[in-house]
């Protein structure tokens, strides 16, 4: 019967090789196996020997848990527009062609403000043909008058019959009717000559002259002369998504910043929310009042507010000393020269500090440097002087 040949090798690496029979090679494959494990480190039971792993020492910056007012915001972005009824486009009330455009962009207007002039001769002409006609309504009206009363006295003396009477009554309503007809003739070519004169309705800027000497317009809101809104104060016009609305409240304050090459901040308050939301983007209008100070902000002017929600006094830390995971967010707090990694509950998050809302209490030390990739403890090369130790002034 052919012998079994068994490879092994030991912890130093080398090699042997073992010759078996095979009558005997179950009972040998099994006790080989067995030393192997033993020198590789395993118990008999089969549990993998496992030493502690080593604490890692570590150069790392060291703070403190403070405390300090946080204030939770919500940015919302949008668009600066005037205040309703305080922007207009302003257009002739008449058709004309244009004789002079008194104002431009940018210019300071006042309430009843002439800003522009139209041809009135074509105007005066049409007054001078209504009144020609009210004179002669005045006439027949007179005529009609005279006529009545002849049939009436010829009617008495039994000359004329009723029907004359009642068509000669008949005849000075209309009469009476085309007189006032040619008085509101009169009456609105007297409004057009006073409206060939184009007048601001508003105090304000010009925003956009839109119309030259010696063009014509049409007289209606299509051909406007010029766009005036007052910028004094203006509103921030953003969309803000559905599920930020119920924490947005009339009154809340709002600080708003542009992009201009010189950047101001501007205070106003939430003045309106929308009652319905937008179904296509699933935001809903936020209108913010400000007051713009020097006229600094601009119709159109695309800009930014952070709206106030709620502001507290809390315990920060700085954004370095935080680490998260899928599971949870931690920091290693340090007692002595040891850094021991403790889970953190957080709150409102701001560029240079995060709020902690359980896990550490005011004054404790922590690292707030190379904390990334650190396991649960690890060992500061020079303790801080501010671990555990109050600081002398």
């Amino acid at each position: 019967m052919a012998d079994l040949k068994v490879c092994t090798t030991n912890r130093c690496g080398r090699r042997s090789a073992l010759y078996v029979p095979l009558r005997h090679a179950t009972k040998a494959v099994a006790l080989l196996l067995l030393a192997a494990s033993i020198a590789c480190g395993t118990k008999s039971g089969g549990e993998e020997t496992v030493e502690p792993p080593e604490v890692p020492t570590i150069a790392a910056d060291v703070g403190k848990v403070t405390r300090r007012p946080m204030v939770d915001d919500l940015v919302v972005r949008g668009t600066i527009t005037a205040v309703p009824n305080e922007d207009v486009k302003v257009s002739a009330l008449v058709a004309g062609r244009v004789n002079a455009v008194t104002v431009a962009e940018g210019d300071t207007v006042t309430q009843g403000q002439v800003i522009a002039e139209l041809d009135r001769q074509p105007l005066l002409d049409q007054r001078r043909q209504a009144a020609a006609g009210v004179e002669q309504a005045r006439a027949q009206l007179e005529n009609a008058r005279l006529n009545l009363q002849r049939n009436q006295q010829l009617f008495e003396r039994g000359i004329a019959a009723g029907k004359e009477v009642e068509d000669a009554r008949t005849q000075l309503a209309a009469a009476q009717a085309a007189l006032e007809q040619a008085q509101a003739a009169l009456s609105t070519a007297d409004r057009n000559i006073q409206r060939a004169v184009v007048r601001s309705p508003i105090a304000g800027q010009v925003v956009k002259r839109m119309v030259s000497v010696g063009e014509q317009v049409d007289g209606t809101s299509a051909q406007p002369i010029a766009q005036i809104a007052n910028t004094d104060r203006v509103e921030l016009a953003a969309n803000v998504p559905s599920e930020y609305l119920p924490r947005i409240m009339v009154g809340q304050v709002a600080t708003l910043s542009t992009d201009a090459p010189a950047p101001r901040a501007f205070t106003g308050r939430v003045l309106a929310i929308a009652p319905a939301v937008d179904p296509t983007t699933n935001a809903g209008l936020v209108r913010i009042r400000i007051t713009n100070a020097g006229r600094a902000l601009k119709i159109g002017m695309f800009a930014e507010a952070h709206v106030t929600l709620e502001q507290h006094d809390a315990l920060v830390v700085p954004p370095p000393a935080l680490v998260r995971t899928s599971e949870a967010a931690y920091v290693w707090v340090v007692n002595g020269d040891m850094a021991q990694r403790t889970e953190v509950k957080t709150g409102i998050e701001k560029p240079d500090a995060v709020e902690i809302v359980s896990g550490v209490t005011e004054g404790q030390a922590l690292l707030i440097s190379s904390v990334y990739g650190l396991g649960e403890k690890a060992k500061l090369a020079k303790p801080a002087a501010a671990a555990g130790k109050p600081e002398t002034p």
